[in-house]
């Protein structure tokens, strides 16, 4: 979805965010993710994978389309129980106004190891730019952030480890053909119609909602989330937004990091502590390193969508990363 709309073959997208995949891929791309707060967008007919951290949201070009996608899709839907009955601003009213006064936090564990140091230069810019714009961008601490990984991937895993168990090759989905008994449907239909990284979570989950280990791992993860929730919870009592790095790295090779999953599960470690605590954020062009674009996230207070608009609408009337071609080495 990303890739066709930054190659300007769609104008918009939509896309599911659990742990960062509207986001990362937007800023791998180039291009505008949103994923908004958790149950502002019904998720009907979305095949679930971690109910409590999914959420739909937009791939766009440009913050105004962005916004005005989501006054579309946003709002309470009686067939999805998560969704909130919240009312739906106009996502576009604040686009366009000035940030001068604006309190922005900067995490320092945003900007600490495993983040490319070009990377890093370019949220730095970035900042430097709000602060030209009138706002002030001060460095706070979220140190929770370190245990956002693992304890995602439990939760995660666990949450799909149940959600995947209705895929058994009788009612719907995959089934596999020439079997000879109810249990070869089973063990077969799961082994062939599943991949590899889907059966990885679905084992790891299973195992951690096991009988003697759930109280280790699930029950831990789960206080882990709440400290994380409360880390960010301290910080917007004082700050407007939250910015950052939205990927440690620029987009890596095909193939290049297939073989270490426990490498790739690290490139979230942006993006999944805003799912934990159901918080709304972007991901916007902020500059390139060595000619592959660079995302700066932008992360608000729950359901205040508007304020990220407004901030992304000013960043991007300030720049014209847009109008440059990637090209990577």
């Amino acid at each position: 979805s990303a890739a066709a709309v930054a190659a300007g073959e769609v104008i918009a997208a939509l896309g599911s965010d659990t742990g960062g995949s509207i986001r990362q891929p937007a800023a791998f791309n180039g291009i505008v993710g949103v994923k908004p707060t958790y149950g502002r967008v019904s998720r009907w007919g979305l095949s679930a994978f971690s109910s409590s951290l999914d959420q739909i949201g937009t791939l766009t070009r440009h913050v105004k389309d962005a916004a005005q996608l989501l006054n579309v899709i946003a709002g309470h839907d009686e067939r999805d129980s998560t969704t909130a009955d919240t009312p739906v601003p106009d996502f576009t009213a604040k686009i366009g106004q000035d940030i001068k006064g604006m309190k922005i936090a900067l995490p320092k564990e945003y900007l600490g190891k495993g983040v490319d140091p070009a990377v890093a230069d370019k949220i730095k810019a970035a900042a430097k730019q709000f602060e030209d714009m009138g706002a002030t961008v001060t460095e706070v601490s979220l140190p929770h952030t370190q245990y956002a990984v693992p304890s995602y991937y439990i939760i995660a895993s666990s949450e799909a480890s149940s959600n995947l168990q209705r895929f058994d090759g009788i009612r719907y989905g995959f089934r596999a053909k020439d079997v000879k008994n109810i249990e070869d449907v089973y063990v077969r239909s799961r082994s062939e119609g599943f991949g590899p990284e889907v059966k990885r979570r679905i084992m790891l989950g299973t195992f951690s909602l096991s009988a003697g280990f759930y109280d280790a791992y699930f029950k831990k993860a789960g206080q882990v989330r709440t400290l994380i929730t409360r880390d960010f919870e301290d910080v917007f009592k004082d700050y407007d937004l939250i910015i950052g790095p939205t990927t440690p790295t620029v987009a890596f090779k095909i193939g290049e990091k297939v073989t270490d999953p426990v490498t790739m599960y690290m490139n979230d470690i942006l993006t999944i502590p805003v799912n934990l605590a159901g918080l709304p954020a972007a991901s916007v062009p902020a500059g390139f390193v060595d000619g592959m674009p660079v995302g700066l996230q932008l992360i608000g207070k729950h359901f205040d969508e508007s304020t990220i608009f407004q901030v992304a609408a000013a960043f991007e009337a300030q720049n014209d990363y847009l109008a440059q071609i990637p090209g990577g080495k």
